[in-house]
């Protein structure tokens, strides 16, 4: 049925649950579960370009990696707890643009289906699906579910 699954984490509501619900189907399937936390990536003029000055430009990124491998391995030992294998279990981090990196992402690890909360941290609650989940659902190469 599913030999990759991949999860999109960014340590919303619709992230835990599109984890849990993605381990309940690991334990089914078998599958190799994959949990992906995306920070958007600041180039050095939009870090240059900020109020506050840094003493090094890179802090940003490295602020925005440092939290988001935090989000990823708290959802990798949540999924443990869940249940999930250890060696059925990989967390990764990148940077770039949400939607373009879980959909390049999933490709490039050949995932069979994509499992994504509805609404993640920079969702607006009276739309009933977020931006990052819609275009992912409308431009991956596998079946996108959205819980």
């Amino acid at each position: 049925m599913f030999n990759r699954i991949l999860v999109p984490v960014d340590g919303s509501k619709g992230a835990l649950k599109a984890l849990e619900k993605s381990a309940a189907l690991q334990l089914l399937t078998g599958a190799e579960l994959y949990v992906l936390c995306v920070f958007k990536h600041h180039s050095l003029l939009e870090a240059s370009l900020s109020m506050v000055r840094p003493d090094r430009l890179e802090i940003p990124d490295d602020a925005l990696k440092a939290y988001a491998t935090e989000i990823a391995v708290q959802a990798k030992s949540h999924a443990m707890e869940l249940g999930v294998p250890a060696e059925k279990l990989r967390a990764f981090v990148k940077g770039g643009r949400p939607s373009r990196t879980i959909v390049r992402f999933a490709r490039k690890r050949e995932c069979d289906l994509i499992m994504i909360g509805a609404q993640g941290t920079n969702g607006d609650k009276s739309l009933l699906l977020g931006s990052v989940a819609q275009r992912v659902a409308g431009s991956a190469h596998c079946p996108v579910m959205v819980v």
